[in-house]
């Protein structure tokens, strides 16, 4: 029989064994950790059902279906893709630009075609976290470590999400309509802002020594210098304007025309919406959103709904996007490892 004792010892970031009440703190860290996950959890899927509820429970589905049917899905199609493949090379540049510092060798086409698949794809995904799949991607090719990778990743991540509150924080002075239907934005973007403080904090002054620091200091190393931070952002602005423009697109189709200033913080609310909520893909939640963020603009109820659809649709040629580059993807690696069976059969 092993000894039942061998199997609690566990040490800190410095190897020394914890004592009892080190032990009781990471057992009762543990706890909440799991109990924090089971309330996200059922947060979720009740906002997920009360949003699926509404949409099938008091949209005009027949109606809104009938202004979809006249849509030119062939010149939506075709805009969407040349919107968002600007969109990928600019994300591709933002991203190679980061990781310079930890691989200067990195390629600008094997990271194109790494964003354009996990980019595309990572909207499915809770609060759209997929996207971190490209570390791993990256660490397996052996190209970046994963502590640089992750670096990086978050320097992304929180400029994505600080130009989301900027433009959520300017829709508020648009006028009292948005801050009267949508009292929870400002919350919203309250929570986003202390969030990236906080991140940022964590990144680049906790030192707790020990293993922590090694691997913090990997990751503070793959994040960037202020100089690459300040064209990051530049290439994340450019970024959002080919979003607010795939948006507007989007909307046009069905008959629905807003400014480009409106469109920020029409994407800022349902983009918070959809992140805060966790609901993979921001089924409902997207559809709820858009059409009482629409109708705050004074478009009516079923040009609303039908704007709030081809939004989904959006999603879909986004996502239709990123599976046909997986396909070539793959395809092009089956070709290349058949070019060495080949010549040793020659």
């Amino acid at each position: 029989m092993p000894n039942d004792d061998r199997q609690d010892e566990r040490t800190n970031p410095r190897g020394v064994p914890l004592t009892d009440s080190q032990r009781g703190a990471d057992e009762r860290a543990g706890s909440l950790w799991r109990r924090s996950r089971r309330l996200t959890l059922l947060l979720s899927l009740s906002a997920f059902a009360a949003c699926v509820f509404y949409v099938v429970t008091r949209f005009q589905w027949r109606a809104a279906l009938e202004v979809l049917a006249g849509v030119d899905y062939l010149g939506l199609v075709g805009a969407v893709c040349i919107l968002h493949f600007g969109y990928i090379l600019l994300r591709t540049w933002r991203w190679k630009m980061v990781l310079n510092r930890a691989n200067p060798g990195l390629r600008f086409v094997e990271l194109y075609w790494i964003t354009a698949i996990i980019v595309s794809l990572g909207n499915i995904t809770p609060g759209q976290f997929g996207e971190a799949v490209k570390i791993e991607v990256l660490k397996r090719r052996g190209l970046v470590g994963r502590l640089p990778g992750l670096g990086a990743f978050v320097i992304e991540r929180l400029m994505d999400l600080t130009i989301v509150a900027a433009m959520g924080a300017g829709g508020l002075l648009l006028g009292d309509g948005v801050r009267a239907r949508f009292p929870a934005l400002i919350d919203a973007i309250g929570i986003l802002i202390a969030c990236v403080i906080g991140a940022l904090v964590l990144l680049f002054r906790f030192d707790p020594g020990g293993r922590v620091s090694h691997w913090l200091a990997q990751v503070r190393a793959g994040s960037g210098t202020p100089l690459v931070w300040a064209r990051m952002f530049v290439l994340s602005l450019a970024s959002w304007a080919l979003v607010g423009a795939g948006w507007q697109v989007s909307l046009a189709a069905v008959g629905i025309h807003i400014s480009l200033v409106e469109i920020l913080w029409f994407i800022s609310l349902v983009t918070l919406g959809t992140l805060l909520s966790l609901v993979p893909g921001g089924i409902g939640v997207t559809e709820v959103l858009a059409f009482g963020s629409l109708s705050t603009m004074g478009v009516g109820d079923v040009a609303a709904q039908a704007g709030a659809m081809m939004l989904r649709i959006y999603g879909l040629i986004i996502i239709a996007f990123g599976l046909a580059h997986w396909a070539l993807w793959l395809l092009y690696a089956r070709a290349a490892a058949a070019r060495p069976a080949e010549a040793s059969t020659e």
